[in-house]
């Protein structure tokens, strides 16, 4: 269980921070590109540990 909260915890982050960094600084346009590839790749690690914990519950209860 503590995969999926970390994961959720991940993705969650990743939604909410792309909007503020993008409306805090819109004039920088590499700061906000760079700040989207940061949260697809956390967006991506929460979809990875979830992902772990649904195989590791799977394989306990077949």
């Amino acid at each position: 269980m503590k995969l999926f909260n970390i994961g959720l915890v991940l993705m969650i982050v990743a939604v909410i921070a792309l909007p503020i960094v993008a409306v805090i600084s819109p004039a920088n346009r590499d700061f906000v590109l760079y700040a989207f590839y940061f949260c697809g790749l956390l967006e991506l690690i929460g979809l990875i540990f979830v992902l772990i914990h649904i195989v590791t519950l799977k394989r306990k209860n077949p």
